[in-house]
């Protein structure tokens, strides 16, 4: 439209030749200024990095190794998978659902051969072993020409319809679970492998131009995407970042030649005289003219943007500053995978190349001289600096040269950038489940409150990566039975070096320690005041005691020695004399722990489950013998006894209670039973058999002398007397103590 106004003004007032003029003025300002054409881009840095599924998506030809986002080019509906977890004894069921999808994502439309990591919003998914964080079935393509159909896409898709993507390269997911996901696909990146080793310019420019462009092997890059609408476009992301001169190859009129702007390789050029110039009155061949450009036309800072490898392919920014004047600052994407030093070389490169490429120069040189073709270097006698040459006109009996100022520090490397830092996630193995199964006399979450059911607890860890495990119980043969639930989190576990010994449980144990070896060195203790053990902080199982412990001294990685103890909580002080060396630790934690429902199990009976973690090959057993300790009434204390007139024999003793924890003032502790009664034994020995059993319903009991004559007739230095509450669903520990005659 703009070229058809400016003619038809131009014609209406200087006829046909102004109307020429005006044709040529209309097409410059329609080309250049009106409606000049959308200019062509290859990747930026922000869509490598983000996935995408849209239709016409860019696929990049990657190089070396690179993290990409990619483009989701199928996937399936979400599947729904119910589970029903608890329930038994009244108490009702939960049914959890859980969501998982099957998709394939495009990585490179070059051949690949392998991939590395993979990230999942961020977080590591798969470890650079291998190992997947979140349970998945993953297939990978290289994108060979030869690639075969991906069985899961065409098991979905209709017989026959599902392409093969050969040359292109996929990674296929199925039933990739979403749980920690919010069910949903999470953005993934992928550390795309694409060639063993850095990978050179020339491989790159090479590749790009269908081997139409070759160049001398130079400088290397750890990883490159190249992309672009069209090959001019994804060579431009290159030429405008290296420092490199493209030119017709006389040897092929399909290829092109290329030369690195090297100073080594820069030739020598001798300007013809103008004496001899004005002599011979030669009016084509003009003397040598040299033009400067304006300093503020040059960039004063220019910053390249890049991957860098130090910071898991994270972007990063390098900069490059001049002195003088100028207001203009240029940030150009390079998607490329390289260090700091090198990012700035080349910031540094291209920031003093477009100073130095202010000053062009006209020279005329002999015709010997037309070796010196487009974009090679040349030093010119007489005239100070080092020049590009950008046009090479032959003439009769000369050659005119049109220069540009290059820089001659151009590729020196600029060393002492700083790249930051990253906090990354950490790739961690998972490890070998350690299971463990523990009987607690209280609710993990309420050691208050008295328990009308069994507490059985699973608790498990591994390595530093492990993160859950599902749980089964163990069926017949050993094989993995009904589906329990999911053990959501580590619990700090470990092995005691030694044996716990006994102490007062109605004192603080300031005497002992323990030492602990946690399940790995990534696992902690803390200190706790006393406040904070009354709030129930630090409770832990050893062997079957349970105790506080306020102080946990690190002695080494993974190591602590626990001290200021309180012992035998929730009754089990009858396990404070059976602590041997290389028991289980378990620091309880309701937020790691999975209660087992009683549905799976017999209280009092033998219980079997399995647990399955992310790199368990086979499922991990643990057993325990008769769970039900919070089902049982605690072991009675304070007993005493006298020796009545007459030789009858009184004990008393003080009962305890499953609810009476908390210590109120003026009230009866509640009794927590069905009914209040108690076995009494008394025996010649510890070990012997008893003598007289008698049950009663009152905390006291009066031997005549008659019942005790027998045992006091063999002459015995004592009695010993057990006493044990009855309650509803068992026995308590006995309480046992000696009365000396």
């Amino acid at each position: 439209m703009a070229t058809l106004l400016l003619s038809a003004v131009g014609t209406a007032i200087g006829g046909p030749i102004g109307g020429a003029l005006g044709t040529i003025i209309g097409q410059q300002l329609d080309q250049n200024i009106l409606f000049r054409p959308k200019g062509r881009e290859g990747p930026r840095l922000q869509e490598l990095a983000v996935q995408t599924s849209g239709y016409g998506s860019q696929i990049p030809r990657l190089f070396g190794r690179m993290r990409v986002a990619g483009t989701v080019i199928w996937a399936t509906d979400l599947k729904e998978t119910r589970n029903r977890e608890g329930g038994g004894k009244g108490r009702p069921s939960t049914t959890v659902y859980s969501y998982s999808a099957c998709f394939a994502v495009a990585l490179s439309s070059r051949r690949i051969d392998g991939i590395g990591r993979i990230w999942a919003d961020g977080k590591i998914f798969r470890g650079a072993a291998g190992d997947f964080k979140t349970e998945a079935r993953f297939a990978f393509h290289s994108g060979a020409e030869d690639q075969a159909v991906d069985g899961l896409m065409a098991s979905a898709e209709a017989s026959g319809g599902t392409p093969a993507y050969r040359g292109l390269a996929l990674a296929v997911f199925e039933d990739m679970d979403l749980t920690e996901y919010g069910n949903r696909i999470p953005s993934l990146t992928f550390e795309v492998i694409a060639d063993d080793g850095s990978v050179t310019f020339a491989d790159i420019i090479a590749d790009i131009s269908g081997q139409r462009i070759a160049m001398p092997a130079g400088d290397a890059v750890i990883g490159y995407a190249a992309g672009g609408e069209d090959r001019q476009a994804a060579l431009r992301s290159l030429t405008d970042i290296i420092p490199l001169s493209l030119s017709s190859d006389p040897g092929g009129i399909d290829r092109i030649q290329s030369l690195v702007r090297s100073v080594a390789d820069a030739g020598s050029a001798t300007p013809i005289d103008s004496n001899f110039v004005r002599a011979a009155g030669r009016q084509d061949l003009a003397p040598p003219a040299r033009r400067t450009a304006s300093i503020s036309a040059a960039p004063r800072q220019v910053s390249i943007r890049y991957y860098d490898p130090v910071r898991d392919y994270q972007s990063g920014i390098q900069s490059a500053f001049r002195p003088g004047t100028g207001r203009i600052s240029v940030v150009r994407d390079f998607p490329a995978t390289i260090g700091a030093d090198q990012a700035r070389t080349i910031a540094a490169t291209s920031l003093w190349s477009e100073y130095d490429e202010r000053s062009t120069l006209q020279v005329a040189v002999p015709l010997d001289s037309r070796a010196y073709r487009p974009g090679k270097l040349v030093k010119c006698d007489g005239i100070d600096g080092l020049w590009r040459v950008r046009e090479c006109e032959i003439g009769s009996g000369f050659v005119q040269l049109s220069l540009m100022r290059a820089n001659p520090y151009a590729g020196l490397a600029a060393a002492g950038s700083e790249q930051g830092r990253s906090v990354a996630d950490a790739d961690l193995r998972a490890g070998s489940t350690r299971l463990l199964l523990i009987d607690l006399p209280f609710a993990v979450d309420a050691p208050t409150t008295v328990s009308d059911s069994v507490r059985l607890y699973a608790a498990a860890a591994g390595d530093a990566g492990w993160r859950n495990a599902q749980l089964f119980a163990s069926g017949s043969g050993g094989a993995a039975g009904a589906f329990i639930g999911h053990i959501p989190a580590p619990t700090v576990i470990g092995t005691t070096s030694g044996a716990l010994d006994f102490a007062n449980p109605a004192l603080i144990d300031e005497v002992n320690h323990i030492d602990v070896d946690l399940n790995h060195a990534g696992m902690m203790l803390a200190y706790a005041d006393y406040a904070q053990l009354l709030a129930g902080r630090n409770i832990a199982v050893v062997g079957r005691e349970i105790i506080q412990f306020a102080k946990a001294l690190p002695l080494a990685e993974g190591r602590f020695r626990l001290s200021r103890l309180i012992r035998g909580l929730g009754g089990t002080e009858a396990e404070m004399e059976r602590h041997v060396a290389g028991e289980d630790f378990v620091l309880l934690d309701g937020g790691s722990m999975l209660e087992i429902g009683s549905a799976y199990y017999a209280p009092f009976s033998p219980v079997g489950v399995l647990a399955l973690g992310r790199e368990d090959l086979d499922p991990i057993p643990a057993t325990i013998t008769s769970p039900g300790r919070a089902l049982t009434p605690w072991s009675p204390v304070h007993p005493k006894w006298k020796f009545l007139d007459g030789g009858d024999l009184r004990i008393e003793w003080t009962r305890r209670s499953r609810a009476g924890t908390i210590w109120a003032d003026h009230v009866e502790v509640p009794l927590a039973e069905e009914f209040e009664k108690y076995r009494v034994e008394l025996a010649e020995e510890v070990d012997s058999e008893p003598a007289i059993v008698i049950e009663t319903s009152q905390p006291q009991l009066v031997f005549a002398a008659d019942q005790i004559a027998p045992i006091l007739a063999n002459n015995s230095s004592s009695i010993t007397a057990k006493i044990c509450q009855i309650g509803s669903h068992g026995l308590s520990a006995p309480l046992a103590f000696d009365i000396p005659l």
